[in-house]
């Protein structure tokens, strides 16, 4: 009687995202919806967070920085997902650059990612679509 020994190696490889992308959770209510909320520390730019695509009935994505006496802003993409998600976006600075305090924007075109900066001090964002 023959014997067949099988070895079985497996490689194990961890992809890490540089800002650990995330997907918006969606909403409970009337009409679909979208939401998301992160705590950026001091200095740093927040996670990649992937924006699900419009529909047709002229939704908007609005953006909010809660600041306090610190200093915050937000940065958009028009790259592909897998970009997004890859880390290799291209990332434009909103419109109102950086804010102290509390100021949002809301985005009637498509974008297919957002994500935050604190540029001074502990900042929140809220996106909400």
């Amino acid at each position: 009687m023959k014997k067949l020994v099988l070895f079985l190696v497996l490689a194990v490889t961890t992809v890490t995202f540089a800002a650990d992308p995330v997907y918006m959770t969606e909403r409970a209510g009337i009409a679909r919806g979208y939401y998301y909320t992160e705590t950026i520390a001091t200095g740093t730019t927040g996670r990649n967070v992937k924006i699900p695509p419009l529909g047709l009935d002229g939704a908007k994505i609005t953006c909010t920085i809660i600041a306090g006496a610190n200093t915050g802003s937000f940065e958009f993409t028009t790259s592909s997902d897998a970009e997004v998600l890859a880390d290799t976006a291209t990332w434009i600075a909103w419109p109102k650059g950086t804010v102290t305090g509390t100021d949002y924007d809301a985005l009637t075109s498509q974008v297919t990612g957002l994500r935050g900066v604190s540029d001074a001090g502990e900042v929140v964002i809220e996106i909400v679509y």
